[in-house]
């Protein structure tokens, strides 16, 4: 799958696979169907999150997740 971003950079993405994040409490947050696509920098996980109806806030060096629906915090 190829990859274009606003900035003219075109990348191959080269596998599809789950993500797993693991937390302070609860049960681990899984990710389906990620994209990984070398030449990318990490901060792409912040888009799908969005993507997927989470803002996420970044604290004293923790992620925090709010569905944007209901307003539940992970």
């Amino acid at each position: 799958m190829h990859i274009e971003l606003g900035n003219d950079g075109r990348y191959n993405a080269t596998r599809i696979d789950i993500i797993t994040f693991h937390r302070d409490s609860g049960s681990p947050l899984y990710l389906n169907d990620v994209m990984f696509v070398p030449g990318l920098k990490n901060h792409i996980i912040v888009i799908a999150l969005e993507y997927c109806g989470y803002d996420v806030i970044f604290s004293k060096g923790k992620a925090f997740l709010r569905h944007i629906a209901i307003g539940q915090v992970k």
